[in-house]
């Protein structure tokens, strides 16, 4: 049998097993503003309802004009295009509130997953057989590009070696 994918989460503590996993999309503006005289403070609300979250990195280094940078996450696919729509209106919105014209770039980076259910409660069943805490969890805020199942590493070290050693396991 050929070896089942596992993702090491390195912001989740050791042996935590999510179920579900959070997706991603990052979103680029850039505001012009004819008189070359940007508003002060925040454009965005600070973060989307249901469920999602949304970082934001603001610049203000262009000369007439203001960069946003942000991602939203949420744990499924309908959040998380509600949580996008959601913010780029609210900044569409203000750009046209106070007279800018607005450049918006979006870039889906990961959808959020759900765990292979086989694959974890094997996955498990190997960790506490060696010894390892294993505790599964409904979801984590971390995005996983890759596997059939994820487990956080946090702390764990020898978890991680574990898994890289073991034929059952193929880390990615």
């Amino acid at each position: 049998m050929a070896p089942a994918g596992v993702a090491l989460l390195p912001s989740e503590p050791a042996g935590v097993l999510p179920l579900r996993t959070a997706g991603v999309c990052g979103f680029a503006a850039e505001l012009f503003w004819r008189g070359g005289e940007a508003p002060p403070g925040p454009l965005l609300p600070a973060g989307p309802g249901g469920g999602a979250r949304l970082r934001l990195l603001e610049e203000s280094e262009m000369p007439g004009g203001r960069r946003l940078c942000g991602e939203v996450w949420a744990l499924d696919r309908r959040a998380l295009a509600a949580a996008l729509e959601e913010a780029l209106r609210a900044l569409v919105t203000a750009a046209s509130l106070c007279g800018a014209l607005a450049e918006v770039e979006v870039v889906r980076e990961e959808e959020p997953r759900e765990a292979d259910a086989r694959s974890l409660r094997r996955l498990r069943r190997d960790l506490l057989s060696a010894g390892f805490r294993a505790r599964e969890v409904p979801h984590c805020w971390s995005v996983a590009s890759g596997g059939d199942v994820w487990v956080g590493t946090r702390g764990g070290e020898e978890l991680a070696a574990f898994l890289r050693g073991h034929p059952a396991w193929e880390v990615v």
